[in-house]
């Protein structure tokens, strides 16, 4: 039921994101998830609550597999940099709003990532771990060069729904430990 049910959120998500993102446009700057957001606020905040949620659902229904809670201080820190992405303009005219979106998107996208990379780590599968962190670094690069746009912004939000969505489905592995 848990798997079911991420899928059914995570394609929510997806759609989602893809039908929000076509009130910009999905390469260039001003078709950023925040940009939009400065023209459609109720939108904007839909889609960040269906974003933190399919990737807090994923993370906890993963972090439960291998019986671990760390987890939850790093979503609640995740959830306040969505709140403040959400609830603060991405208008440069207001500095101080516009400084606290920025902290909160960073926050969130940074604390997100870790946690889903810390889960794979933990669950020593080193492979989703690895490509996670491909995911992560990669991202970064155009980030650098482009700025923000849609492509980068949900590129490793729907990676981390794919392998969030692997790890779920994975056979639990029976290993003996010598101790």
């Amino acid at each position: 039921m848990k798997k079911s049910l991420y899928i059914i959120i995570s394609a929510i998500a997806i759609i989602y994101s893809l039908w929000y993102g076509h009130f910009g446009e999905f390469s260039g700057n001003n078709g950023s998830m925040s940009k939009i957001g400065l023209s459609h606020p109720f939108l904007f905040a839909i889609w960040g609550i269906l974003t933190y949620i399919a990737l807090a659902y994923g993370i906890a229904v993963g972090y439960k597999k291998i019986r671990k809670r760390y987890y939850i201080p790093l979503l609640i820190i995740s959830a306040i940099g969505m709140i403040l992405t959400i609830t603060c303009d991405f208008d440069y005219s207001l500095k101080t709003q516009y400084i606290a979106h920025c902290i909160g998107s960073l926050t969130f996208s940074a604390v997100s990532g870790i946690t889903v990379f810390t889960l794979f780590l933990s669950a020593k599968n080193y492979i989703l771990a690895a490509v996670s962190a491909v995911v992560l670094i990669g991202d970064l690069i155009p980030l650098l060069i482009f700025k923000e746009t849609a492509i980068i912004e949900l590129a490793p939000i729907f990676i981390g729904y794919i392998l969030l969505g692997i790890f779920m489905f994975e056979k639990e592995k029976n290993t003996l430990e010598i101790k």
